[in-house]
């Protein structure tokens, strides 16, 4: 299953597509470990092939395949390396050797004599700035069939009748290539409009060394926040209105930018809205992704086969596992793999589940003094956001697993703070499965309890009621308002003679809902006899 399949990520890819279609450019920020994973290239994909209009810059070449690019031979990385290429004589000829006369016989197959010596031709410095022909302007400018200069200006070219989006994975400009757009000096072309929108911390190299200009140990995201600018004032400068405007779509991870430049943007330059992966993924969309793995599909072949009861504990181990893991889908498809359904296994199928993919460490997690999410990770938590070490889950900020967990298989109980945190978690996901099925038995049970009892509704109501019901004047209605223990009370006392079956279950009822309102965990043998007692259940008349 496609991540864009998920319910919350589709409505992410909606927000992303409305502010698009209203003439936004848009910077959608990602975690390191989404890019990894694969995750953050599907978001992209997705968000830039919902336009009709598009341009998928490509990513750029590295270093090793330039060098195993058509035609590049020593002339052709010659401007790459100063004082080198010009070295060479004709293709045809042999390069001449000055050796020095040290009364060695150097023999090297060829011979000397005859030739004239060869001297380094002078350097002419260029009239004009050279562009990277791997670096974003030009591989947009080559998208659109013109040049690194006339890139931007092609984008608001008032004969273009549709203007695309522009579609940028950061991540590849930061890890692919140089990671810059143009050389300094050759943004005024590109803009179209004159202004100097070069990018901050351009340097320029010493006239006379031979070294390239511009902004070779820039920043990551230079060639990104240079992009925005230019497109910005030319869009500015041919006054298009917002449905009129080219747009540009931005995936990125944090240190893929300039570290003020989501902020700036989010601030109005450039007209961009600012998306953060956050609090994006929802207990539904990480259910929905381990489903295939632990629905297989009811089996009706069997004969002792009871599916209530499947049901039930495959909705307790499917909670647990969103529980645990949150919106880290790797980890909860390994988990949900790994682990039975047994308490007693869950601590060391975690640790090893943790131990098989990438997770960030304590360290990654400063101390969270609130519990509350914003909107978007403040600047003390942006870069454990990044590591994946604090996420936004439901609304609340929260601590990955692997912070506290250890990363190991272990068989023990391990740290008691450690299995306290994790027991936590365990009744919480117990608590939302199992609380309405409990509730629904109850009210179940209390009909039934109607037929059976050795003393007037309403006395019994009024002896063991801990607080006066709601419909205190209709008995048989305050009488359904019971709780579990009032029940339990009043069958033990003998003012309830409940039948075997049901004395059972209302037993359980009543452990489980004192287990779980005390945070605590129903073990194994708990579990499975509360879930066959409710399948039971079921099947009993009212």
């Amino acid at each position: 299953m496609s991540a864009n399949d998920l319910p919350v990520v589709r409505g992410q890819l909606r927000g992303v597509a409305a502010d698009l279609a209203a003439g936004l450019n848009c910077l959608w920020l990602v975690t390191d470990a989404m890019v990894e994973s694969g995750l953050a290239d599907d978001l992209y994909r997705g968000a830039l092939f919902g336009s009709p209009v598009r341009v998928d810059v490509p990513a750029p070449a590295s270093a090793r395949a330039r060098e195993a690019e058509p035609g590049a031979g020593p002339e052709s990385l010659a401007e790459d390396r100063p004082g080198e290429g010009d070295w060479w004589a004709d293709s045809d000829e042999l390069p001449y050797l000055d050796v020095p006369d040290d009364g060695f016989d150097l023999d090297l197959g060829w011979s000397l004599e005859g030739r004239r010596p060869r001297v380094p031709a002078p350097r002419q410095e260029r009239s004009a700035p050279r562009h990277d022909p791997h670096g974003l302007l030009a591989r947009l400018g080559k998208e659109l069939s013109v040049g690194p200069e006339e890139a931007v200006a092609a984008l608001v070219a008032p004969d273009r009748d549709r203007r695309p989006v522009v579609g940028i994975r950061a991540w590849a400009e930061n890890d692919g290539g140089t990671g810059t757009g143009a050389r300094a000096g050759g943004g005024h072309g590109a803009s179209g409009t004159g202004t100097d929108a070069r990018p901050f911390g351009t340097r320029t190299s010493p006239p006379g060394t031979g070294a390239r200009t511009g902004t070779d140990s820039a920043p990551p995201g230079t060639g990104v926040e240079r992009l925005f600018r230019l497109l910005a004032a030319a869009v500015r400068a041919a006054g298009l209105p917002p449905g009129e405007r080219p747009r540009l779509l931005v995936v990125a991870r944090l240190r893929d930018l300039p570290e003020s430049l989501p902020d700036e943007l989010r601030n109005g330059v450039g007209d961009t809205a600012v998306h953060w992966w956050w609090g994006a993924l929802g207990r539904l969309d990480t259910a929905t992704a381990i489903a295939p793995i632990l629905d297989h599909g009811p089996d009706t072949s069997g004969r002792d086969r009871d599916p209530l009861r499947e049901r039930i504990r495959r909705a307790v181990r499917t909670e647990t596992v969103v529980e645990i893991c949150g919106p880290d889908l790797d980890l909860a498809r390994l988990l949900a793999r790994e682990w039975d359904g047994s308490q007693h296994t869950l601590g060391a199928a975690l640790g090893s589940s943790l131990a098989r993919t990438p997770v960030p460490g304590p360290a990654d997690c400063p101390p969270l003094r609130r519990i509350g999410a914003l909107l978007r990770p403040g600047a003390e938590l942006r870069q454990a956001w990044a590591s994946g070490a604090v996420v936004s889950w439901e609304g609340r900020l929260r601590a990955h697993v692997a912070v506290w967990h250890p990363a190991a298989p272990t068989a023990g109980p391990g740290d008691a703070d450690v299995r306290a945190r994790l027991d936590a978690l365990v009744s919480q996901a117990q608590q939302r499965v199992l609380s309405p099925w409990i509730e629904e038995a109850r009210q179940r049970l209390a009909v039934r309890a109607l037929g059976h009892l050795n003393r007037p509704v309403a006395a019994l109501v009024a002896d063991y009621a801990d607080r006066p019901p709601a419909h205190l004047a209709v008995p048989e209605r305050a009488f359904l308002e019971l709780q579990v223990g009032e029940l339990l009370r009043a069958h033990v006392s003998g003012a309830l003679a409940l039948p075997p079956g049901d004395a059972r279950l209302l037993r359980l009822l009543v452990t489980a809902r004192n287990v779980l309102a005390h945070r605590s965990v129903l073990y194994d043998r708990t579990l499975d006899e509360l879930c066959a007692e409710l399948s039971q259940a079921d099947l009993r008349a009212p």
